[in-house]
């Protein structure tokens, strides 16, 4: 490639190229610098100064995509623009180039990434958006166009994608100069999963390291890791990326791991950026069986093959990973052999969770509960409050598997705690989804409680997680905690005949229903439906307004369609129920004077009182 190119010349602040503009060649700095800078809402950001020797501008041309930041010249600048074809075929030919060409890459979506934060902007915030076009006439029926090779694929020129019904990447680890641990872990995940795994599961490595060195736990670290490893899994076609560092002098590895399709919502044993692994860099067989069943533990089914097949390798990958926890670990510190418990316990409750096996449960708690007591020999508040938040969800599921009241309890007082972990003022939006998770354990427990004590704190908690969460930065867990206040005040309002309060309900819905979509949340949206029609007929029955009863109608009719068409059977059942009561009010129910059928007063409110969340399994 040094012997290709075309050489040209800027003067001081003129520009190279534009961002969003055709990435047609990639540029050597030959003499001077540039300066790479992204639009945003906010303005320019400046992204990176390069200096001589430098290659810019290759990212477009290897994805194929437009120019992703503009580029001036600081200074007089002498660049070599290389054209794409000629550099494509350097990389291709030559790993070296490949490598440090891919390392540079990583390293430029790193420091970008951490610029937009410290410039406030997000990414999306930063991207630019691309004028529309309008779209030709759709042409006569044809074989679909070949899929265009993506970003890594091209880089390293290689066509192989998904070869299993799940598919397990691993990224080389940090500090692993020779590549003997991230080897090492890579054939152990690989010979288990030939070995236990039906056949259902493959294992490759990216070779490269992941795109997020820093292993510090902070929410900016975490959104960086989400984001980049769902873009490198989507590109890879994978469902899971394990990637990692080795650590005390090559003794230890510390494991990370992200989905491709990570849980919208908290269920028992669910992995997450802050969740880590430490084990042993040496791996006997024990150990080896414990690494592929955390693993396995953390995958999350996306598809409805996914959903068919997960519980059958759950059960090989907890039955392999149990020996290694009776061994001594000489090798891993306080903090780390509490890691090593917890990965274990997530993988009880995972399996717990889809097999729905309440002994499951009982030993996930159990070791928690072991993890808990090694924090006496630490000083991490940090483990302290992870450890505190998933023995909360696994108590509050096991609950819900039919455990006794004090389970309930249990999973409040241990989400609690995790708040104070995970404090508002650094962690914002961890503590309003421990908050929204405690109102609506609150709103559970006023099932079974005398008074109406849990029922308004399960209110406040959920007011709590809507003075973080909003429409527009987080409408999803927005919308949730809205629907969920809607119940808890309909309930309320009902048991207190206040009629304010049951408007209020109405109005929360609403609200829910701006977020939630028919289309891309049929349940969710349904549920919402649902709920507001349970208000407005609430408030039909106080207020004798025909109208009322006719917006009721319409509610519970929108729900039912999705229930029905989604085959569920029960909820299809209340739901029509209620929709027959709602009808005859909006058909007898007179002038205001005239009072309300009587058939009205037996409404049920099982309506609004079932578990919208499908279960995983």
């Amino acid at each position: 490639m040094s012997d290709g190119g075309t050489i040209k010349k800027f003067s001081n602040g003129e520009v190279i190229f534009k961002e969003g503009t055709p990435s047609d060649a990639a540029y050597v700095i030959v003499k001077g610098a540039v300066e790479l800078t992204k639009d945003s809402k906010h303005g320019p950001v400046r992204l990176a100064n390069l200096k001589a020797g430098e290659l810019f501008g290759e990212m477009g041309v290897i994805d194929g995509s437009p120019r992703s930041a503009t580029a001036r010249a600081i200074g007089a600048t002498t660049v070599k623009e290389i054209q794409p074809d000629l550099l494509l075929k350097g990389i291709q030919n030559d790993p070296e180039l490949s490598s440090k060409v891919m390392g540079k890459l990583v390293e430029r979506l790193r420091t970008a990434d951490e610029m937009l934060a410290k410039a406030g902007v997000s990414p999306a915030d930063g991207a630019m958006a691309r004028p529309a076009v309008a779209k030709p006439p759709a042409p006569a029926a044809t074989s679909p166009a070949p899929k265009k090779k993506g970003f890594f694929a091209r880089l390293f020129n290689s066509d192989k994608g998904r070869e299993a019904t799940y598919e397990i990447l691993v990224a080389d680890f940090f500090d692993d100069d020779s590549n003997n641990v991230t080897n090492t872990f890579y054939n152990a995940l690989k010979t288990k999963a030939e070995q236990v795994g039906g056949g259902l599961i493959n294992v490759r490595k990216t070779g490269s390291a992941f795109a997020v060195s820093d292993f510090s736990d902070t929410p900016m670290i975490w959104g960086q890791v989400k984001s980049n490893a769902q873009r490198w899994l989507k590109e890879l076609e994978g469902d899971l990326l394990v990637w990692g560092e080795v650590r005390a002098r090559g003794q230890t590895a510390h494991l990370r791991m992200a989905q491709l399709h990570p849980f919208r919502h908290e269920r028992a044993g669910n992995i997450k950026p802050c969740d880590a692994i430490d084990l042993p860099v040496d791996l006997d067989d024990e150990l080896k069986g414990y690494l592929y069943g955390v693993v396995i533990g953390a995958m999350v089914p996306g598809t409805r093959e996914q959903h068919d097949s997960f519980e059958g390798i759950l059960g090989p990958a907890l039955n392999g990973a149990g020996d290694a926890m009776h061994q001594p670990l000489r090798d891993l510190d306080d903090e780390e052999h509490i890691r090593f418990e917890m990965g274990y316990a997530n993988l009880q409750a995972t399996c717990a969770t889809y097999t729905r096996n309440a002994d499951y449960f009982k030993a996930a708690e159990e070791s928690y509960i072991k993890a808990q007591r090694g924090l006496r020999r630490s000083n991490s508040v940090m483990l302290e409050g992870i450890i505190k938040r998933h023995l909360g969800y696994c108590q509050s599921a096991w609950y819900d598997l039919g455990g006794e009241k004090n389970l309930l309890e249990a999973a409040i007082e241990s989400l609690r705690a995790a708040c104070t972990h995970f404090h508002r003022d650094n962690f914002a939006n961890d503590w309003a989804d421990l908050q929204s998770s405690i109102g609506q354990l609150l709103f559970k427990k006023d099932a079974i409680d005398d008074d109406d004590k849990a029922l308004r704190e399960s209110i406040a908690a959920f007011q709590n997680a809507l003075q973080i969460f909003t429409a527009s930065t987080t409408p999803q867990r927005w919308g949730e905690a809205k629907h969920h206040l809607a119940r808890a005040l309909q309930l309320l309002g009902s048991q207190s005949d206040d009629l304010e309060m049951i408007a209020r309900s109405a109005e929360a819905c609403r609200e829910a229903l701006a977020v939630r979509s028919k289309k891309q949340t049929p349940m969710l949206w349904a549920a919402t439906q649902n709920n507001l029609g349970s208000a407005l007929f609430m408030l039909c029955q106080r207020t004798k307004k025909p109208e009322t009863a006719e917006a009721a109608t319409k509610a519970f009719e929108a729900a039912l369609e999705v229930y029905e068409a989604r085959k569920a059977t029960k909820l299809a059942q209340v739901t029509q129920n209620n929709l027959h009561r709602a009808q005859a009010a909006a058909l007898n129910l007179g002038p205001a004077e005239q009072s309300p059928s009587e058939d009205n007063d037996s409404f049920s409110e099982d309506a609004f009182d079932h578990d919208d969340e499908p279960h995983p399994s």
